[in-house]
């Protein structure tokens, strides 16, 4: 095992740019990407800080109790108490709590948060914990509710039967039984190896101990993580919902400004020459509410909260006395989600997506509302992983793995089939095409001299000589696919793994089919891997 890196150009936009530090994106943050002493700059901030957020031992003591009951606690207790010590900070990033943990990007997000809290432990000299902030607060069910599996030699949606209630996951219930069916169709699709018996038997009896989405997710990324001291916060906890009390008072006081300043932030941000990455009505209040066990969107006009598709209103002060009252019916969105995450942890980076970092180059002036400065946006590792069977077959037909992520599959399929071959298939066919065309013509034209039906007649011959000429093409391709079927199944076999459904491997594939391949020491063996948090593509060979 081992990884290569590559320098896969990200397609043209904010991401390229924010990698390339474009100098104009700049202003849209307040820390530039790997500009000197970045970090440290940041780290010197976070202890100046007067707006500090939580108590730190009240976060500590919450932490601790909601991993007792983890199977591998040691490790991320060992970190937890670190965040006791003043000058500690913290690694964040985040993810919704999908089955199976979701795509492979969730794993790589959790990787990226742990290498680099240990490299700037290192680099800085101040404890730095990794934190993955478990967005359990989400309700977007039909993202959450499926994995893709292989089937028939295709990828195909495996999603579970439950309804959607329109609850978060930390509050939405595991329904076991649909559950287990769910998990023995995922089980049917992988192939067997070494590992597969105790891959199977340790998700099922994983899935025994869990009553909510969110729990399943937090035990399995536990497990993944278990000598990594990988700190989990479930953002829709009660607990924590409480020791948050203070900040959403300070978010619903603050409404007015805070609609502005995002506005403004948007504003900056296509001005820059980007498309909007979240869209936003000006009335948006960026909070959620729990009304009967859903969770609503909170809109504020002329000084009232109305829940959104609801007739409910609230004044600010009727807003904050359920507050008060009942603070685990409150929730954030992708807005005050990030403000949130500052107030609760000392952060001395974050850790997003290609998605995320857009819509946070938002989102400065949210931020310096509370008079704090952005974090330091450092993108998660990208990474693909490579077949043994896959990797032969590429250096056999000496294909760059530059080529074969960065373009169109279908289209690298077809050229490479013309490279096959020594057929003039499409030259002929148009050469013959025009001829009949032009052969064609004076019929037609005699046609209709004569009479219209007979034009029209005509003209439905012409087309039905261009279908069968049509016909033979297609037929003529097909003999060449016969001809080469064999390798052109290894291409296809390549691509499917490579870039399945024509998107990024992370997107499609989940963490269990890895786990399927390596098992839990070759799990063990990528997590020790040298890998950089540089912003290259990286290829893993199994």
């Amino acid at each position: 095992m081992e990884t290569k890196e590559i320098h896969l150009n990200p397609p043209a936009g904010f991401y390229r740019d924010y990698l390339n530090q474009r100098t104009e994106l700049s202003e849209l943050f307040d820390y530039t990407y790997k500009s000197t002493d970045w970090l440290k700059k940041r780290a010197d901030e976070l202890v100046k800080r007067t707006n500090s957020g939580i108590n730190r031992e009240d976060l500590v003591t919450h932490l601790l109790k909601t991993h007792s009951d983890l199977e591998y606690p040691d490790a991320a207790i060992e970190n937890i108490k670190k965040l006791q010590k003043e000058e500690a900070v913290v690694i964040v990033g985040g993810q919704q709590a999908g089955l199976l943990t979701g795509p492979l990007f969730t794993l790589y997000k959790a990787l990226t948060v742990v290498l680099s809290a240990k490299q700037q432990e290192k680099e800085l000299k101040i404890p730095v914990v990794p934190v993955f902030w478990i967005a359990g607060e989400d309700h977007d069910f039909e993202e959450i509710r499926f994995v893709f599996k292989e089937k028939d030699g295709k990828w195909r949606k495996h999603p579970i039967v439950d309804e959607d209630v329109q609850c978060s996951a930390s509050e939405k219930a595991l329904p076991k039984e649909e559950l287990f069916k769910w998990l023995e169709g995922v089980f049917e699709s992988l192939p067997e190896t070494d590992y597969t018996c105790e891959l199977i038997e340790w998700i099922q009896q994983t899935a025994t101990t869990c009553h909510t989405y969110t729990d399943f997710f937090m035990k399995l990324m536990n497990h993944f993580f278990k000598e990594e001291g990988l700190v989990f916060v479930d953002a829709h906890h009660p607990d924590l919902r409480r020791l948050e009390t203070g900040f959403f008072k300070e978010l619903i006081e603050k409404m007015d400004s805070l609609q502005k300043n995002q506005q403004v932030g948007l504003s900056e941000f296509v001005e820059k020459g980007y498309q909007a990455p979240i869209v936003t009505d000006e009335e948006n209040a960026h909070l959620f509410l729990s009304v009967d066990q859903k969770r609503v969107r909170l809109d504020y006009e002329d000084g009232h909260f109305i829940c959104r598709n609801d007739d409910q209103s609230f004044s600010k002060e009727e807003l904050l006395s359920i507050l008060e009252a009942e603070p685990e019916r409150f929730s954030n969105n992708v807005v005050t989600r990030p403000l949130m995450q500052e107030w609760v942890l000392p952060v001395l980076a974050f850790i997003p997506g290609p998605g995320e970092l857009a819509y946070w180059g938002t989102l400065k002036p949210v931020f310096n509302l509370f008079d704090w400065k952005m974090p330091p946006l450092i993108p998660r590792i990208q990474m693909t992983i490579v077949p043994r069977a896959v990797q032969k077959w590429v250096e056999r037909v000496d294909y760059s793995y530059e080529t074969l992520l960065g373009e169109e599959s279908e289209q690298l399929k077809q050229e490479w089939i013309k490279a096959q071959h020594s057929f003039p298939i499409e030259k002929v066919v148009e050469e013959v095409k025009e001829n009949v065309q032009n052969v064609h013509a004076p019929l037609r034209e005699l046609a209709r001299d004569m009479d219209p039906t007979l034009h029209a007649m005509s003209e439905k011959n012409a087309t039905f000589l261009m279908d069968q000429i049509q016909f033979l093409e297609s037929r003529l391709h097909r003999h060449i696919e016969e001809t080469h079927k064999h390798a052109i199944g290894q291409f296809e076999e390549a691509i499917f793994w490579l870039k399945p459904l024509g998107s990024p491997q992370e997107r499609i594939i989940h963490p269990i089919i890895l786990l399927n391949i390596v098992g839990q020491s070759g799990l063990k063996q990528i997590l020790n891997q040298p890998i950089a948090v540089n912003g290259e593509h990286k290829l893993l060979f199994l």
